[in-house]
């Protein structure tokens, strides 16, 4: 069960770090760019902060899956 809810966990990490590279590259890109800083800066912050927050749930995961006690 316990590796069931560590891939649960990967992908959601990988979905995350997927969805924070739209932001970055939606605020990175040209629509954004030639609006200003003001509606630039969010998208990309959110994109860095998405990526930065799936970081500790892939280690949980490893965590998790290489640990010797029973998840029971």
């Amino acid at each position: 069960m316990k590796y069931l809810w560590a891939v649960i966990g990967v992908l959601y990490a990988l979905l995350n770090f997927y969805v924070g590279y739209a932001f970055l590259t939606a605020g990175i890109g040209a629509k954004l760019s030639q609006k200003g800083i003001y509606l630039q800066a969010p998208p990309i912050l959110g994109g860095i902060a998405l990526a930065l927050l799936a970081i500790p749930l892939l280690w949980n995961c490893i965590r998790l899956v290489t640990s010797r006690r029973s998840s029971y």
